[in-house]
């Protein structure tokens, strides 16, 4: 799987900033807050999801949208562009998301209402799957997993927020710790910016699994 366009050039200039002994994965941090809707009829509705990018890749990205801005342009409305443009790019890898019911793997949705926003020197990316499509109820066995496929950059639930559950008094989301292989570890740990992993989906071995659980 190749890198997707629009972080390969910032991943580049990150890697050009960072001191030799710091070429490991990862390379970006992403806080995720996370919402799950359930509709009236007690049915899942949509996942929306906010990535609240760190600092340092927020300034680079911001720099690359920023770039070819005329005076007409303002920052707002580069912002909305480049969230569609985000979420355009993000749909070939199911933008990051990995969603499951049983055993089964769910396909996931196109995403909408893309907004990009800058608060306290961080982009914030929100965006919403429906997922009404999948007929997911309460007292069925969903989890999601959020992760960069390649591991470039790692993202993990904020540790501030919970995730939050709208319309479904007595359902909650605990969230499991990755325990990834201490092989892939060390492995991940001496890639290179340059590098293409050619371990299969490598971010899953650390990414967080999500489970809904009901009364």
């Amino acid at each position: 799987m190749h890198l997707h366009p629009w972080l390969m050039r910032l991943t580049l200039v990150l890697g050009l900033l960072l001191p030799a002994g710091a070429l490991a994965h990862p390379h970006a941090w992403i806080d995720l807050r996370m919402g799950l809707v359930f509709d009236d009829a007690g049915n899942l509705a949509s996942m929306q999801q906010s990535w609240r990018i760190d600092p340092t890749y927020s300034h680079m990205l911001l720099e690359d949208l920023t770039r070819d801005l005329d005076g007409a342009t303002g920052i707002d409305a580069a912002l909305e562009h480049a969230a569609e443009r985000m979420l355009g790019n993000l749909a070939a890898y199911d933008y990051f998301t990995e969603l499951n019911l049983g055993d089964e793997r769910l396909d996931v949705p196109p995403a909408r209402n893309a907004r990009l926003t800058l608060e306290d020197r961080r982009l914030h990316l929100r965006f919403e799957l429906p997922l009404d499509e999948h007929d997911i109820t309460a007292g069925d066995a969903f989890t999601y997993r959020v992760f960069d496929p390649e591991y470039w950059i790692e993202i993990r639930h904020d540790p501030d927020d919970i995730v939050f559950v709208e319309n479904r008094p007595g359902c909650e989301v605990a969230v499991t710790e990755p325990r990834p292989d201490p092989q892939l570890i060390r492995y991940a740990a001496t890639l290179e910016r340059s590098d293409r992993s050619p371990v299969n989906d490598l971010g899953r071995h650390f990414a967080e699994t999500a489970t809904l659980e009901c009364d």
